[in-house]
Order: structure tokens, then sequence, then C-alpha cells
């Protein structure tokens, strides 16, 4: 927003020098003060319609917002927390934006989901989201156990 006021006062100080001729003196601070003024409030009327656009583009990523979502996985596997690795998963918030988080398989995991696989988030650890493999026994598992 700084770039657009900035242009703007640019903008408008040069067609008040074209209107007034070439200011001296105190007519100089005259026009510099009303081109700067008149920057300001086009910019912040500018700064609403764009500041909406952007908006959803702001969401934090890392809070729980994803948990209960469904994603796919992007890499070759999503190893298990033990391993001390991690894997990639493109999940859809409930925002409807697509974002890419890291993953990992809870301990108890049978299925090993691969590249392309759906998957449920269902946690959030400090490193990585927890993921399990949707349609599988896994996901049969954690629904009795949260039941």
């Amino acid at each position: 927003m700084l770039a657009t006021d900035l242009s703007l006062w640019g903008l408008f100080g040069w067609m008040l020098n074209v209107t007034v001729g070439t200011p001296t003196n105190w007519l100089a601070g005259v026009v510099m003060g009303v081109s700067g003024a008149g920057a300001i409030a086009a910019g912040g009327l500018l700064a609403q319609p764009i500041g909406q656009v952007f908006a959803s583009f702001g969401e934090d990523a890392s809070s729980d917002r994803l948990v209960g979502c469904i994603g796919t996985v992007s890499t070759i596997r999503i190893p298990l927390a033990t391993e001390g690795k991690v894997g990639q998963v493109d999940v859809l918030d409930p925002a409807r934006n697509l974002v890419t988080v890291n993953a990992v398989l809870p301990d108890w995991a049978i299925a090993m989901p691969e590249r392309g696989d759906k998957v449920i988030v269902i946690d959030r650890d400090a490193q990585s989201y927890i993921v399990i493999t949707r349609d599988s026994p896994d996901q049969e598992r954690w629904l009795s156990r949260t039941s």
C-alpha cells in the first residue's frame, strides 16, 4: 500500500504542477501538501477492495483449521512419526484454499499411504500434521477410538 500511496502522490503532484505552472517557494509546499493528502485519501479508498481480495490468503496455515480435512499425498509416501521424517500432503481447507503441509502417520497406523492416496488430517503435532489413510482399517480404528 505504501507503493500505491507514493505512486499516487507523485501522480497528483505532477498533475498539480502542470495545472499551477512551476510553483515557487510557498506554493510548492502547498502543492506538495495537497497532493500528499489526496494520495493518502485515494490510497485509503483503493486499499479496501484490494484488502478484501487478499483476505483469504492471509489465513494462518499452522492452526487446527485443517484437522478433519481430506488431502492427497504429494510425496512418495507418508512416514511414521517415529521415523523422524515427514511427507507432504495437499489439503483443501474449509475456505477451499489448497495448502501443502508436512505430515506423518501415527505410530499405530497400519496402512501406508503413497503418492495420490487420500488421507484425513486427524491432529496437529509441533512440526507436522498427523494423517491416516482414508477408507482404511486405520480410519475405522480412529473412529472407534473417538466415538
